[in-house]
């Protein structure tokens, strides 16, 4: 029986899959008045999507294969984020990606982030073994691993092991917005926040429901994404 070879971990041995990706992700960002990547930004990117490329066929690591969908739906959907939490952080603090799975947002985010903030720590939340050690190839990749940290657990378990609060918690299809909330308040610092990416759909505003009950109306604040290509986005910022 052969054995199965070791998934790669070096994006320059890797062919380069990312170029169409991200000339699409110029054409976004500019439509969207959103900034350039710049070539620190450009060489995460570079590094991520090829090893997620040459990863996903072993442990399915995201279903959008196209350059344009994956650009407006993993990497412009996250880069929106952006000035909302620059606007929350605006000299940097500690930021968790809840359920990272393949990195987005994560990744994305913190690309943008953490060079402008030195003092900015990001970390990547996933249970799910390979889906860690697939983050952990990207996080050492990046140039960004002083900043940028893997942690291999579920969030249940992480707030009594693990000391670090987060100023911002972000998350993005991983649960309803009551189980996050319930997920990511014992992780947020005093006067934190969540950061939830969701959609409007027949069953938002019943999801939305439930979790005012949960917290009340005052700790949550909806913003529709103003952006075209992203049609219903919504980002959803909860008080901690």
């Amino acid at each position: 029986m052969n054995e199965r070879q070791p998934l790669p971990t070096d994006p320059a041995a890797l062919p380069a899959t990312e170029r169409e990706t991200l000339a699409e992700l110029d054409l976004l960002l500019a439509a969207a008045s959103l900034p350039p990547l710049t070539p620190s930004e450009r060489a995460v990117h570079t590094a991520h999507l090829r090893l997620l490329d040459a990863w996903n066929p072993a442990i399915n690591l995201t279903r959008i294969e196209s350059a344009e969908e994956r650009a407006k739906r993993h990497l412009l959907d996250a880069l929106v984020a952006v000035p909302l939490i620059e606007r929350l952080l605006p000299h940097g603090g500690t930021l968790a990606d809840l359920g990272s799975g393949g990195g987005f947002p994560g990744i994305p985010v913190a690309a943008r982030i953490v060079r402008a903030h030195p003092h900015t720590t990001f970390d990547l939340i996933e249970a799910t073994g390979k889906k860690a050690r697939f983050l952990e190839c990207v996080v050492a990749a990046s140039g960004l691993s002083s900043q940028l940290r893997v942690l291999n657990a579920r969030a249940e378990e992480l707030a009594s092991r693990n000391p670090t609060r987060y100023d911002v918690v972000l998350a993005r299809a991983v649960a309803p917005l009551a189980e996050l909330i319930r997920l990511a308040r014992p992780l947020l610092a005093d006067s934190g926040h969540l950061l939830a990416w969701k959609r409007e759909s027949e069953s938002w505003e019943a999801e939305l429901s439930t979790a005012i009950s949960l917290v009340g109306a005052s700790a949550i604040r909806v913003e529709r994404v103003d952006q075209p290509e992203l049609d219903r986005a919504l980002l959803v910022l909860v008080s901690g």
